[in-house]
């Protein structure tokens, strides 16, 4: 990785980027709910909040065309400022004092639009700096420094809890983390508009759409995408109640410790996967990632009541195993289709990985008020992630898939 990073000067500038918009995207994605929470200690607020943050999600598929046919560059370099803007707002506080709730609802609303944007283009970008068979380095490097980031604001948190709480200070703080990576972006260019290869026209924007649906269910992508929304719903439920699972069994404080173990479960897989990741045959690999994800997970809800440092350090193999499952199932995103078409592939997973997760928000609710003991949300969590391994197993396409650096762009395969 140390190679690539050296070599490469436009990637050494997208991962610069990525660290400082991960801090400052971070810092006000974790304190955003709790500051509605204190500052109006009103449920439908705190709720009408957390809507705002996910909604935009959903209608992640219109993004995919427009970042494939522009600069994606210019696409980053837009929502940033934009980003910049509404959270440096957001740390006057005599705005929030005259403006009220609906104020954050905006800034809230705002935000979440921008990075809509700037998620899909930058995974577009890497595509288009880095070479294929080193694309799974460099999103490790990318979720190293990513989690390092979000793994110094939960620190932030956890020791800020203990205290007073300056929101001010935390979204002024936010906002200039987000001005660097901007400042960041004055310095990258995407290679395929400066070569003035691709056109800009967006008439053919449902065409855009339909060529990238038509793509994903002519791949293993699609399969994949199955995959990934059914653990996202599953996810999403245990997700939801894991505040009451952690608090009753270590505290309140046990929750932001636990977020930090599996940031540091993801820098770990994150490191590993960045030397190993193209050594395996990726359908044994990820099969075998994902099962003993879930049996980590079982063996965790029977172990943390009676030794928390076990706990720990299951917690930290739990993460460390679904990280780089993630970290292959997104780089076959990226390699598989066309360097044209990474956008919307993106995107249009994202939009249905969110409806799901919408789903499962809303069943993990009622889970969680109707099963009598929280513990067993988490053993079914467990065993639903074996048992979709093991249906993995029997799909022929997962199957066949090879190692990572054998893996072919559709374009290159034609």
């Amino acid at each position: 990785m140390q190679e690539l990073f050296m070599q490469n000067k436009m990637f050494r500038r997208l991962l610069t980027y990525q660290f400082f918009s991960s801090i400052g995207g971070a810092m006000f994605k974790i304190f955003i709910l709790l500051s509605v929470h204190l500052l109006y200690h009103n449920p439908i607020y705190t709720g009408i909040a957390g809507f705002l943050m996910a909604a935009p999600s959903v209608f992640s598929f219109a993004v995919g065309p427009i970042v494939d046919r522009h600069d994606k560059v210019t696409i980053m370099r837009l929502t940033t400022l934009l980003e910049v803007l509404v959270l440096a707002m957001l740390a006057f506080s005599p705005l929030q004092e005259l403006l009220g709730v609906g104020f954050m609802f905006a800034v809230i609303f705002a935000y979440n639009i921008a990075a809509l944007f700037e998620s899909p283009a930058g995974n577009a970008l890497l595509p288009q700096i880095v070479d294929g068979e080193r694309i799974i380095e460099a999103n490790s490097m990318i979720r190293i420094v990513a989690m390092v980031g979000a793994l110094v604001i939960s620190v932030t948190l956890f020791v800020s809890l203990q205290g007073d709480v300056s929101f001010n200070f935390i979204y002024g703080l936010s906002a200039a983390f987000l001005a660097v990576a901007f400042v960041i972006t004055l310095f990258l260019r995407d290679p395929r508009m400066q070569h003035g290869s691709k056109d800009a026209s967006i008439s053919n924007y449902a065409k855009d759409l339909k060529e990238g649906v038509r793509f994903i269910r002519g791949s293993v992508l699609l399969y994949l995408l199955i995959v990934a929304t059914a653990m996202s719903m599953f996810a999403e439920i245990a997700y939801i109640n894991r505040p009451m699972f952690l608090e009753y069994h270590v505290g309140a404080h046990g929750y932001i410790l636990f977020v930090m173990l599996a940031l540091v479960g993801g820098i770990i897989a994150s490191s590993i996967m960045g030397k190993i990741g193209n050594k395996f045959k990726v359908s044994q690999f990820i099969i075998m990632l994902l099962i003993f994800t879930g049996v980590a997970r079982i063996i965790f809800v029977y172990v943390l009541p009676i030794n928390i440092m076990s706990g720990v350090i299951i917690m930290i193999a739990s993460s460390t195993f679904l990280t780089a499952f993630d970290i292959i199932t997104g780089t076959l995103n990226q390699k598989i289709p066309s360097k044209d078409m990474v956008g919307r592939v993106s995107t249009l997973s994202a939009t249905l990985r969110s409806v799901f997760v919408t789903i499962g928000a809303l069943l993990g609710g009622f889970l969680g008020s109707i099963v009598p003991v929280v513990d067993h949300i988490f053993i079914y969590h467990g065993i639903s992630y074996i048992v979709i391994a093991v249906i993995m197993a029997f799909v022929p396409s997962i199957r066949a898939l090879p190692r990572m650096d054998e893996v072919t762009k559709a374009e290159d395969a034609a």
